[in-house]
């Protein structure tokens, strides 16, 4: 699991406007990045987040806390097992 600590860290890894893991990643700090982000699993709280525009979004055991989001558009998710709390969308 690639664990990022600082926004530093983050920006290092962003390549022609992606953000590519090869697998799971978890983000135990703030981060505010203009890219696309692939990964297997993403771990992160306090997720504050405008302007996100998502096609065939396909996600299991989503937990959430404190979601923040502005102007979503996103097509084709399917979805299981979701828990969330505080969504402001």
């Amino acid at each position: 699991m690639k664990v990022y600590k600082t926004q530093k860290e983050v920006e290092k890894d962003i390549k022609d406007g992606v953000l590519a893991i090869d697998g799971d990643v978890k983000f135990e700090c703030s981060i505010s990045i203009e890219a696309s982000i692939t990964a297997g699993n993403i771990t992160a709280r306090d997720i504050t987040a405008r302007n996100i525009t998502a096609g065939n979004i396909t996600a299991r055991d989503i937990t959430a806390w404190n979601i923040n989001a502005w102007n979503i558009n996103a097509r084709d998710i399917n979805a299981w097992n979701i828990t969330a709390w505080d969504i402001n969308a």
